[in-house]
């Protein structure tokens, strides 16, 4: 019988020592608060504020769907905050107050889409566009707090806006930019209504995706996907006829990067994979960033003017003159301002660097996963560094530098499950592809691999009803204490044995039980048993001696997780029925279950090393602290923005980290008093000395290494922390796998693999 949650203990919140994670793939989301202390930026469904002094972070919730666009007053009072919605579902538009964190006011005019929004000058109105099922423009009235005119954003004949962007001196004035698509928009608040005029631009038919207007709004540019930059004079200066009577806003001319190496009509470079972003410098230089990471600092060419192009082989003609280079990893999507000298950079691959424009050097601040985290584990007894599963990467955290230490890549897969040898000295890892990994824990290489480990999932995908992961091949991993035992599974149900040494990776035996795919792998105390769950609603108990299957629990579930008690004579069970269970492990009994979520799944559990907490997260958000004994929940965090599907806990029982699908990790405090009780210390045996044997002469003879020893130490995770420099991050990029080897032959790589410094 379910029980109900009923705390008899005031609940308490959680508090978040750190947190990893920014959705670089929202344009121009990243901001910087006037007061140089506060960065802005969007997270799943929250807009987090990071306070650079303190290191600490927050969250606002108010959306019911991811944030699609954001904006910070140029004042800095106020925020704006748009989202995606589903098909036929409108999208909100949220003004925040950024004092007081709280909402303002909202409006649900535009449907399925928000696609930018902007503050026009003096923080007067704020200008958002709808997305393609949408195709409006709606000023809102921050003074009143009402939309106070909507209209059709484009005509028949151009494409849909992209981006809106206002002047910098009239708050009546602004500009959208989108395929085939440039209009200057003026705001008539009396009349409530806006005035529009197409920017006349010839032939040139371009897709643009950024805008830059100079101080005085004299002159703008625009970045287009085709890789080049489009000059326009505005000349916005009447609110009834936008420009002046008898005069219109017209292209200047498309200009592209100068390349003096190539002869005249091919001396013309564009941007690869388009112009993303753009700043104008106060000296009227350009920071350019584009689709591939590039980002450049240009300035118009004085040494020739444009007339000298009229006959030019191209349509845009090479205006623009290279002064200083450097390229980020991902496309850049925000371009920030600190001060004159320094700049924010964020990338889609939610990475944040720092750019010196005088210097040009790059510094990288912030990282996290651009997909979901799949897996956390902790090394065993060892709470200083942890180690993250996800799309392409194994990463491995400090807590206490709060940084990236290393990172390992395997392009195009995902790494499903990963854990640490006990000794710490690799990290093996389950890969989609149904490889299983080795690496070591400092430089990153590559130890041994074990291909086609499970080869039967090609054409299976596992998607849950919560689209938390979809994945094929190796699932599920564990490892016992030894070390030389390892434990798989797939997505087509079946759990494999290997027997791991130093030179062979060897199976010992297939597990067949389960119809669905594996979820979790886990060992009990002794490495005697291995308790599989799987989504077909059954969890299986195996004997790893004798390879046989000792106890089967099945409930109308699709499991989740399931863990052993440290001791070894109870495990927990989480699924998508909201549901925590307690089972006996000698007969499989069902002991006790809570309700934990009444809307959504539970998707981990994580049990403390003392047995008397346990931490659980679900797609709901929440991540709770339960008390194991009384089944009570005694603390909860809510930081998350997004599905929450991985925790693990820390050896020293003091905090515990989650992660979840749109990639940020949180590391959690534990308040002390839920540290849990140290268990009592085993009884030790009297040692008994042993007499010294005599000492026999024995001739002397030339000691022969073998050819298996090592002579040199080995990494070891404890090392990690001393060996990485401070802001430093060593990347590291796997080498491919081939199977052309027979079953069970040597599979250790010695292929040294590049190594990059970030």
């Amino acid at each position: 019988m379910t029980e109900t949650v009923q705390n008899d203990v005031e609940v308490e919140k959680l508090n978040c020592r750190a947190i990893f994670g920014i959705n670089g793939k929202v344009n121009f989301g990243l901001h910087l608060h006037p007061d140089g202390r506060h960065m802005i930026f969007p997270l799943g469904m929250k807009i987090g504020i990071d306070d650079t002094k303190t290191s600490t972070q927050e969250f606002i919730a108010g959306h019911t769907n991811n944030l699609s666009c954001l904006d910070l007053s140029r004042s800095g009072k106020y925020m704006a905050s748009g989202q995606i919605n589903h098909m036929g579902f409108p999208a909100y538009v949220i003004l925040w107050d950024f004092a007081e964190r709280r909402e303002l006011a909202r409006h649900d005019l535009h449907k399925v889409r928000a696609q930018s929004v902007c503050f026009t000058a003096h923080d007067k109105y704020i200008i958002s566009i709808g997305g393609r099922d949408d195709g409006s423009v709606i000023v809102f009235d921050i003074e009143t707090r009402t939309p106070i005119c909507r209209s059709v954003a484009s005509r028949g004949i151009n494409g849909n806006p992209e981006v809106v962007k206002a002047l910098n001196n009239n708050p009546s004035f602004f500009v959208t930019a989108g395929d085939r698509h440039l209009r200057l928009w003026s705001i008539q608040r009396e009349m409530k209504k806006v005035n529009v005029q197409d920017v006349f631009m010839g032939k040139q038919q371009r897709r643009m995706c950024c805008v830059g207007i100079y101080r005085g709004d004299e002159y703008a540019y625009m970045g287009t996907y085709s890789g080049d930059l489009m000059k326009v004079s505005l000349n916005c200066c009447d609110a009834v006829n936008v420009t002046h009577v008898g005069q219109t806003s017209g292209l200047v001319g498309a200009y592209g990067v100068h390349n003096p190496r190539k002869p005249f009509g091919k001396d013309c470079n564009r941007y690869v994979h388009g112009v993303r972003v753009l700043r104008i410098v106060d000296d009227g230089l350009l920071l350019v960033g584009a689709g591939d990471g590039v980002v450049e600092l240009v300035e118009e060419r004085k040494d020739i003017n444009e007339i000298a192009f009229k006959n030019y082989p191209n349509p845009t003609c090479p205006m623009l003159k290279m002064l200083k280079r450097t390229k980020v990893n991902g496309a850049v999507s925000s371009l920030v301002e600190i001060n004159p000298l320094e700049y924010y950079i964020a990338t889609d691959l939610n990475e944040i660097y720092l750019l010196n424009i005088k210097t040009f050097s790059l510094k990288l601040l912030k990282t996290s996963h651009k997909k979901a985290v799949y897996a956390i584990v902790f090394p065993r007894n060892l709470s200083n560094v942890f180690a993250t599963a996800g799309y392409e990467t194994i990463r491995v955290w400090s807590t206490k530098r709060l940084q990236e230490l290393l990172r390992i890549m395997v392009y195009n897969f995902n790494c499903a499950a990963l854990a640490f040898s006990f000794d710490g000295t690799s990290i093996v890892s389950a890969w989609n592809d149904g490889v299983i990994r080795s690496f070591t824990p400092i430089t990153g290489r590559l130890i041994y691999a074990i291909p086609n480990a499970h080869n039967k999932g090609d054409l299976l995908f596992l998607i849950d009803t919560f689209n938390i992961f979809v994945c094929l091949g190796c699932s599920a991993l564990a490892i016992s204490s030894t070390g030389r035992v390892l434990v798989t599974g797939g997505i087509e149900g079946q759990v494999r044995v290997w027997k791991i040494e130093p030179f062979r990776q060897s199976l010992l035996g297939v597990l067949k039980d389960h119809s669905a795919p594996i979820t979790t792998l886990d060992f009990n105390k002794f490495d005697t048993e291995v308790i599989s769950a799987s989504s077909d609603g059954s969890c299986v108990i195996w004997d790893i001696k004798r390879l046989t299957r000792k106890t089967v629990v099945a409930a109308n579930t699709q499991f989740m997780t399931a863990k052993y008690f440290p001791t070894g004579v109870q495990f927990l069970t989480c699924g998508t029925d909201g549901c925590i269970s307690y089972w006996m492990v000698y007969n499989g009994s069902l002991i006790r279950e809570l309700q934990a979520s009444k809307k959504s799944s539970v998707n981990h559990i994580a049990i403390n090393a003392t047995g008397d907490y346990f931490a659980s997260v679900g797609s709901d958000q929440m991540v709770k602290l339960w008390d194991y004994n009384r089944g009570n929940v005694v603390a909860e965090g809510h930081e998350h923005a997004s599905a929450v599907i991985s925790v693990a806990y820390s050896p020293s029982r003091k905090f515990f980290v989650t992660g979840c699908t749109d990639g940020a990790i949180i590391i959690w405090d534990v308040p002390e008093k839920y540290w849990g009780q140290e268990n009592p210390p085993p009884i030790e045996e009297p040692i008994v000395e042993e007499k010294p044997k005599p000492k026999t002469e024995t001739p002397s003879q030339p000691q022969v290494k073998s050819s298996r020893s090592n002579t040199s130490k080995g990494e070891n995770i404890e090392g990690l922390v001393a060996s990485t420099p401070k802001n430093n991050i060593c990347c590291v990029e796997c080498p491919p796998i081939t199977a052309t080897t027979k079953k069970g032959a040597n599979e250790n790589c010695n292929i040294v693999p590049d190594v990059k410094k970030c």
